[in-house]
């Protein structure tokens, strides 16, 4: 591997696209068993960690970036799958609250783990837990949080 000081802004942007490429491929090969895309997946994360209350629409598409329409899309099939319910927010009444069935837990900590342990098998074998943790943290650090 080559010393950071030692490759250009373009060839550093080239691997990590490859990079990001490939762990999205990865991932989303594993939740395709599972009838889920990695987005529907991460809404569903979002929506899970919003607790009781549950979380607007547009709150879920602020935090990853993305479109209401594309968030609206995704919630929807979540929905049909008994995922999530949608209900209309009691002081505004354009905006829907999206909130995890409580029923559907312990379904979503078993894809949680399967996930987990395909990664670990797979693309995760590829690197240490210190050099995966210092990834992750740093991926937190680009991202501001």
């Amino acid at each position: 591997m080559p010393d950071i000081s030692q490759i250009t802004t373009y060839q550093a942007a080239m691997i990590q696209s490859i990079a990001h490429r490939q762990l999205g491929t990865m991932k989303n090969k594993i939740l395709k068993d599972k009838g889920l895309s990695m987005m529907q997946w991460v809404v569903l994360g979002y929506v899970h960690d919003s607790g009781e209350e549950g979380t607007r629409i547009s709150e879920i598409a602020e935090a990853l970036g993305t479109t209401l329409a594309f968030i609206t899309s995704n919630v929807n099939i979540l929905e049909s799958r008994n995922f999530v319910t949608k209900v209309k927010h009691e002081h505004d009444s354009r905006a829907r609250l999206v909130s995890f069935r409580p029923e559907q837990e312990q379904q979503f900590q078993k894809i949680e783990l399967e996930v987990r342990d395909e990664l670990r098998k797979t693309i995760y074998s590829k690197v240490s837990r210190e050099e995966l943790n210092n990834y992750v943290n740093t991926l937190y650090k680009f991202a501001d949080k």
